[in-house]
């Protein structure tokens, strides 16, 4: 299949132009809307009337914050090739801090009435979790959502956001009930659960984003399914492990966390530079087809192939044009970078259906922003690596 720029109207301006992937996605995203925000509501009263002491409610809600904020940090840092919605980011973190956590509660208190609470801890509880976490990934290949989703990266970053959203709320309960316990209890509760460990829900839920994440981009395989399911039993193993080692004592707990959850992680960190370079070099080989195709110019090319380069980009015209003009050229360089993903997917043959009417939207989506940003772009016409133009695969040998 061969995708190829489909010329839009002239007449068609900037007011004009509403993608229909935005008109689905407000259709769609409205039901998901309305059941986090009963679930965030549920999920604020029970932390609420769990805690016992409003003091360590109060002091939770900041260390906890500044704890995940570090770890959201790493999620944008590996987002930066084709950054996700923030609408989307933002779904993500709310359905594990309200869904999530609330579904969870609900099943793990009935099996505890039945199985016990040690049960539940390491066996049932992992399992429940992990799937009422990675249940968010499955929303997201419904519907318009369904374009957001490319492949690996963009699996860990939602599977990431939403493990954020659920341990940030699980966090603050555990840290203000601390409180009533003790000073001692205090300290130890926010070195294991803050300093130690905040990663380790995030690190859980991975597992689940980068199964995923194969299966969205490998399509032809007929078995593509028992990606996610091995992706969440691997979940739910280091999540049980996890828990498992806080029965043992201190002595448990260091010893899980230094010979699997260090080695777990670092493996998980190497995955995902690996995926992010992965999406580098799809920007880098398809700018030069973009050039040939006259989407964007050399010299817009050159300053679109590096991360450095983007950067020096949007300060330059900050300087030069203000805000206005550095969001003008930020959409901009997000509608060339999504050109360039769809057309790899399309060539790799794991393209979606409608991606003729995807290419289409997304070039008349790169022609807009290019005309609003008119003047950034005339200001820094030059970039010191112009990108020369590359007759695409689809054209070789005519």
């Amino acid at each position: 299949m061969s995708v190829e720029p489909t010329p839009t109207p002239a007449a068609a301006g900037p007011q004009q132009f509403q993608p229909s992937v935005r008109r689905q996605a407000r259709a769609t995203g409205a039901p998901i809307a309305v059941l986090i925000l009963l679930a965030v509501l549920a999920a604020g009263v029970l932390l609420i009337e769990g805690v016992q002491d409003p003091v360590g409610l109060i002091v939770a809600v900041p260390l906890t914050a500044i704890a995940m904020a570090l770890v959201l940090a790493c999620y944008f840092w590996l987002d930066r090739w084709e950054p996700e919605p923030s609408r989307l980011l933002l779904f993500a973190f709310l359905w594990g801090a309200s869904v999530a956590i609330v579904v969870s509660l609900v099943l793990e208190l009935a099996s505890s009435e039945v199985l016990g609470r040690g049960v539940v801890l390491v066996l049932v509880g992992p399992a429940i979790e992990e799937a009422a976490k990675g249940a968010f990934l499955l929303v997201m290949l419904t519907g318009a959502r369904r374009r957001e989703f490319d492949g690996v990266v963009d699996g860990l970053v939602y599977a990431g956001f939403a493990a954020v959203g659920f341990a940030f709320v699980e966090d603050i309960g555990y840290v203000a009930q601390s409180f009533s316990q003790g000073t001692e209890a205090t300290v130890a509760t926010v070195i294991l659960r803050l300093v130690l460990a905040p990663f380790a829900h995030p690190l859980f839920t991975s597992m689940i984003g980068f199964g995923v994440g194969l299966m969205v981009s490998r399509p032809q395989q007929r078995a593509r399914w028992l990606y996610p399911l091995v992706g969440y039993l691997a979940a739910v193993t280091l999540h049980a492990l996890w828990n498992g080692s806080l029965t043992f004592g201190f002595a448990g707990y260091l010893v899980v966390y230094v010979v699997i959850m260090i080695p777990a992680f670092l493996a998980a960190l190497l995955i995902a530079r690996h995926h992010r370079r992965r999406e580098r070099d799809v920007v880098r080989r398809q700018l030069p087809e973009l050039v040939y195709y006259r989407l964007i110019t050399p010299a817009e090319a050159g300053w679109l192939e590096s991360i450095a380069a983007r950067r020096a980009w949007l300060r330059s015209v900050t300087a030069r044009s203000g805000k206005a003009g550095a969001l003008a050229l930020r959409d901009f360089q997000a509608a060339a970078t999504e050109l360039a993903f769809l057309r790899d997917r399309v060539q790799r043959g794991v393209g979606p259906a409608d991606a003729y009417d995807l290419h289409a939207e997304l070039v008349h989506s790169l022609q807009v922003n290019r005309m609003r940003a008119a003047q950034p772009l005339a200001e820094n016409a030059r970039s010191a690596q112009p990108v020369r133009p590359v007759r695409p695969p689809s054209l070789s040998g005519r």
